[in-house]
């Protein structure tokens, strides 16, 4: 991939410069040419550094694809009370929030991936409490461990079953007791959510398509 290795080698090249051995922030932007077969979620899947997290807008104008972590979090206050202290608007938490406030899984993203509509950037962040010199070095060891290559995807293979549970008339009568509960002062949201198991006529997982 032209496109990957072009933007990771001009993220290499920004890590060149003098950092200061003190506590600091440093984020590295490189424009990201759409204009090949580049997919966010096969390129991830071919790397061995985790976290990894993916998101897209609904409407699709908005995608986001991270790996690695600079810092993680359990909470939503301890990313908050970063984020304040850090004093940036451009920069992003990414992970699952519990319900359980200290079970939640946050991180600032070694190496993030956007794409803006028809734009797209690969963005490098650097932070330490300590030396942002040690972290520019680990940032270095970080990008040379990435592979510009592709996950091939594999086939889907044929589905033989599908169960919800609840089904569609209990999912109904779920919504429609939420919706009285909420209208009568009981709660002020709920989240509904619901099973389904689907049964297919060989393994579908991420070991038989990525080879992992």
């Amino acid at each position: 991939m032209l496109s990957v290795s072009t933007a990771l080698a001009r993220l290499q090249d920004g890590l060149g410069e003098s950092f200061p051995d003190s506590p600091g922030t440093r984020i590295i932007d490189v424009a990201f040419p759409l204009n090949d077969a580049f997919d966010p979620l096969l390129w991830c899947g071919q790397q061995a550094q985790w976290p990894q997290f993916y998101w897209q807008q609904r409407n699709g104008d908005e995608e986001l694809a991270t790996l690695g972590a600079v810092k993680t979090f359990t909470s939503l206050d301890a990313a908050n009370r970063f984020l304040r202290q850090a004093g940036r608007q451009d920069l992003r938490i990414c992970g699952l929030n519990a319900f359980e406030p200290q079970q939640g899984s946050l991180a600032l993203p070694r190496l993030e991936w956007r794409r803006c509509g028809g734009r797209a950037v690969l963005r490098l962040v650097l932070h330490s409490d300590i030396s942002l010199r040690e972290d520019a070095a680990t940032a270095r060891a970080f990008l040379a461990s990435l592979t510009t290559t592709q996950a091939t995807p594999g086939a889907i293979p044929p589905l033989l079953s599908e169960r919800h549970s609840s089904d569609y008339p209990q999912w109904q009568a779920m919504i429609a007791r939420a919706a009285k509960a909420i209208s009568a002062g009981e709660m002020d949201k709920v989240v509904l959510a619901r099973a389904t198991d689907l049964q297919f006529c060989r393994p579908a997982g991420r070991r038989e398509h990525h080879g992992g």
